[in-house]
């Protein structure tokens, strides 16, 4: 098997957290208890370089995002630069980010645009412990939009569940986003409560199958709902990116169960058990 091809053939997406820092402690994020704000880890700039030459290697075209578990938009020089660092050594690929807001300006969204950036997903929290509010979060995403000074097309406004706008600005993609977590949410650890405790999944998920999850230490998770800095997800830990290639690591032993447990529907079980990652309102 040549399994850069297969590799390439596999991979829809690469999420990389180029570092740790987080300014919010949302509650239905482990970052509630996780802390994430006294310091900021930093991926060396050379693993990230690697992780890049290797995707160039064969020819990567598809989504490469940075957000994991931290603010992606915290460090204007950071992300700016590897953004930049990405589009040049992996012209086709399409790159996106998800942010909480909190840093964005117009004038930063078009710095990301002109660094190569494709697409931004905002999405807009109340305080760190506060419940989803509908009326209360459309005013704080129209307070957004005024403050950008842009126009927008309404995508859905769903009572006590969602509401997504799209933001009009040339040359980028940009999404405002806000969702009632304690409804669509995925606990992502016990210690996380607020969630529908009853719900079970039931639908295959093609997470293991399709993306590939890299932590700021170089950790590559199984899915986006694992992280290495949670003791209960150490399973969730496939390898190191100094193990191994990106397709080797792809293809190793550890995915198997988690493989052969989610490619098909029925229930599940394990942290897999409360997600709905890829779910219509209907199927939860």
């Amino acid at each position: 098997m040549d399994l850069q091809k297969w590799f390439k053939g596999q991979l829809n997406l690469i999420e990389i957290e180029v570092y740790s820092f987080c300014n919010r402690k949302c509650w239905f994020c482990p970052n509630s208890f996780i802390d994430r704000h006294s310091d900021n880890n930093v991926m060396p700039e050379e693993m990230y370089l690697s992780i890049l030459n290797q995707l160039a290697e064969i020819d990567y075209d598809k989504e490469i995002t940075y957000s994991r578990y931290n603010e992606p938009l915290a460090y204007r020089e950071i992300i700016l630069k590897r953004i930049s660092q990405a589009r040049e050594i992996l012209p086709k690929a399409k790159l996106r980010t998800n942010t909480n807001g909190d840093y964005v300006t117009l004038d930063y969204i078009y710095a990301l645009r002109d660094a190569g950036l494709n697409e931004l997903f905002i999405q807009q929290y109340l305080a760190n412990n506060e419940q989803y509010d509908h009326a209360k979060m459309k005013k704080r995403m129209q307070q957004k939009i005024k403050m950008l000074g842009v126009d927008y097309v309404v995508i859905s406004d769903i009572e006590n569940h969602r509401i997504e706008y799209d933001l009009i600005i040339d040359g980028i993609v940009v999404h405002l986003r806000a969702r009632n977590f304690a409804v669509e949410g995925t606990a992502r650890t016990e210690k996380v409560a607020g969630f529908n405790e009853e719900y079970v999944r039931t639908k295959a998920c093609t997470q293991p199958f399709k993306n590939m999850y890299i932590d700021y230490n170089g950790s590559v998770m199984v899915c986006c709902n694992t992280r290495s800095d949670v003791p209960e997800h150490k399973n969730g830990i496939m390898a190191h990116v100094n193990d191994a290639p990106l397709w080797e690591i792809y293809r190793n032993e550890k995915y198997k169960p988690w493989r052969d447990h989610l490619e098909k529907d029925g229930p599940k079980s394990g942290i897999c058990a409360g997600c709905k990652i890829d779910l219509k309102v209907d199927e939860f």
